[in-house]
Formats: structure tokens, C-alpha cells, sequence
């Protein structure tokens, strides 16, 4: 058997114990901020593109069958969301937009994922397209939002140990907001350079175990 052959067999081993181990408590908690949030504005005259890179959440699901029961939620740090300008960052976080002293936390809680089967079952490396609802709380107002989701199963391998250790799960989203929704509204002035709609999009990797930074030095 060939050095290609052979990884392939492994790597094929891998993906059916994770796919053989039932429920599974995936973690995002990457202390090296390598989590993505991007929120877009694009209004008449400008594109604000809003960013995080420090998420947590938890995702808890069955690999053998996504649609029993999934749960999941993740949260970020309001005050940690920036646009790359800091007077603008700073009237982003005021009272007349997200309030970040009374509401520090934006949270996502997945409701339901919509499919007419009753079985889903990930396979290993092969991106699977979902849509779902969520509950999105944003300025202490909770709305419901449609998902587009796409959820890629990874088992561990050496390689993937440089991203995080354990079986991984990447996760990808995809929705849209109005800041109305969420008590927010632009002045008519600041129309011109802010949309009321909103583009979010998230990249996250969990995993079934927590990294630990190596102590620096």
C-alpha cells in the first residue's frame, strides 16, 4: 500500500470512529482569535465592513444525524466589534446604537433547522448546506433570523492539530438584519453612509477539546 493509500485508509478510520461516537460537544474558544465575524453595511456613499474575532460558543450535536436535536450558541464581546476606525468604533458602542454598557454580549441560539428528511448524517471533509433559523439578541432585543448554514465535519489528524486538537467542526453562516429590528435607528443624516440592512457572516472552527496557549518564553 502506497504512502497515499495509506493516509486515505487513516484518515477514512478517523472519520468513522468521530461518526461512530454519537452526540459530540463541540467548543469555540480559540485564544488566538483565528474566529471570524464580519457585519457590512453598504450604503450611497460608503461600505463599513464590521469585524470580531473573539467568539465562544458551544455546539452540541450528533454527527450521525444533525436534525436530532442540535443545539448551539455562540456570543461575542459587543465592545469588541470594530470597524477600523476608532471615533467611529466609539460612536458605534454608544447609547444611540449597540449600548454597550447595558448590553456587552450579541448572542446567536440556533431554534431550528429546516429539512423536509429525518436523517442527516455528516460526512467527514464534505461540506453539508443547511437552512436553519436562530435567535439573534442584539442591544437586549431577541429576533428571530433565517440561517444559511454550511457545516464541515473534520476528523483530527496532525494537521489539523496546528488549528486546534481534537475532531473539528467548522461552521459557516450567513443572514441579514435590519438594525430597526433591534431598537437601532440611523438618522436620516448618517442614511448616506449606514444601511439599515445589515450582512452578517461568520467563519468558526470548534472542537471537541480546548486548546491551552503555550506559555511565551
Amino acid at each position: 500500500m502506497n504512502a497515499k493509500a495509506t493516509a486515505t485508509t487513516i484518515l477514512t478510520l478517523a472519520a468513522g470512529l468521530a461518526l461512530a461516537a454519537g452526540r459530540t460537544n463541540y467548543l469555540v474558544d480559540d485564544p488566538y482569535e483565528r474566529d471570524v465575524v464580519t457585519i457590512t453595511s453598504v450604503a450611497p456613499l460608503e461600505t463599513i465592513v464590521t469585524r470580531a474575532q473573539s467568539v465562544k460558543g458551544t455546539v452540541d450535536v450528533d454527527p450521525n444525524n444533525v436534525l436530532d436535536k442540535p443545539a448551539a450558541k455562540f456570543e461575542i464581546d459587543a465592545a469588541k466589534l470594530g470597524t477600523g476606525i476608532a471615533l467611529r468604533d466609539e460612536h458605534m458602542r454608544g447609547a444611540g446604537w449597540l449600548a454597550v454598557d447595558k448590553h456587552p454580549k450579541v448572542t446567536l441560539e440556533l431554534k431550528a433547522i429546516k429539512s423536509a428528511a429525518t436523517t442527516l448524517a455528516l460526512r467527514a471533509l464534505e461540506p453539508a448546506d443547511l437552512d436553519a433559523t436562530g435567535d439573534l439578541t442584539l442591544r437586549g432585543v431577541t429576533r428571530e433570523v433565517p440561517l444559511r448554514l454550511r457545516v464541515t465535519l473534520i476528523p483530527a489528524t496532525d494537521g489539523t492539530a496546528h488549528r486546534l486538537p481534537g475532531d473539528l467542526l467548522r461552521v459557516d453562516a450567513d443572514f441579514d438584519i435590519l438594525l430597526s429590528d433591534y431598537g437601532i435607528k440611523v438618522p436620516d443624516a448618517a442614511l448616506w453612509a449606514v444601511s439599515n440592512r445589515q450582512s452578517v457572516r461568520v467563519w468558526l472552527m470548534a472542537s471537541t477539546q480546548r486548546l491551552v496557549p503555550k506559555p511565551e518564553g
